[in-house]
């Protein structure tokens, strides 16, 4: 015996769907402005151990130009997220030491207000598993998944003729 629906209650749902997908965010992404922002990582789910580091992980740098947001990460590393691309991005590491490992990542901007913005970030180790030879401190121990929360809430905003700098110190805003 199948279920059916009427069209009314699935155009419904979907719309419902679409709606709360639409107001998941105040501002848009693009109304994140340039500066020096605090960054805070919590858990959602983290099947590996060790646990992925969470918690206050300091000052970052923002720069936001031409629907394109170039981001800085609790790692040091940079992304950039673009508007035409949903402002999502992902990237597959394959892991030096260990041949057939690697480490999926992605970034999805969630939400966004005048003063921070938020990141569901995903990573995925894969391949592993036996490998004694993988000399990345942050690496788990088994293959698995990760799903955090990236906060950026924004503690300097540099605006032109600013410009952002970094330095072994951090970000910070130079107005010469």
């Amino acid at each position: 015996m199948g279920i059916t629906f009427s069209r009314s209650l699935v155009l419904g749902l979907v719309s419902s769907l679409a709606a709360a997908a639409g107001c998941s965010s105040v501002h848009a992404p693009t109304e994140v402005a340039s500066g020096i922002y605090a960054l805070t990582v919590t858990t959602e789910r983290d099947a590996c151990t060790p646990a992925r580091n969470t918690g206050l992980m300091g000052d970052v740098a923002v720069v936001s130009s031409d629907d394109v947001l170039n981001i800085g990460l609790a790692d040091g590393a940079r992304i950039s997220l673009n508007q035409a691309a949903g402002f999502h991005g992902s990237v597959d590491v394959p892991i030096a030491t260990c041949a057939g490992a690697s480490l999926h990542r992605e970034w999805t901007i969630v939400g966004s207000t005048p003063g921070g913005f938020s990141i569901a970030y995903a990573e995925e180790w894969n391949g592993i598993a036996g490998c004694p030879s993988v000399s990345m401190p942050e690496a788990p121990d088994h293959d698995c998944r990760a799903d955090l929360v990236l906060d950026y809430a924004r503690s300097a905003a540099c605006e032109a003729p600013c410009e952002l700098r970094l330095t072994a110190a951090g970000p910070s805003c130079s107005c010469l």
